[in-house]
């Protein structure tokens, strides 16, 4: 993506595609102009402890 009007393109097909959300990050580990989609079912935080099932502070026994 090189400019502001290929991002807004980008978002505005994802609203009129159904998207209620939309978490917006960048990162040097994609190549260029790749997307990634994280999908979520219900009101839980995408990538949380809670999410994943990696609880931080849960004791194993």
């Amino acid at each position: 993506m090189d400019s502001t009007e290929d991002i807004v393109r980008l978002l505005d097909s994802m609203v009129e595609a159904g998207a209620s959300r939309i978490k917006v990050e960048t990162s040097k580990e994609l190549d260029s102009g790749e997307v990634k989609k994280t999908y979520h079912h219900g009101r839980c935080d995408v990538g949380s402890p809670f999410a994943t099932g990696k609880l931080f502070d849960l004791e194993e026994e």
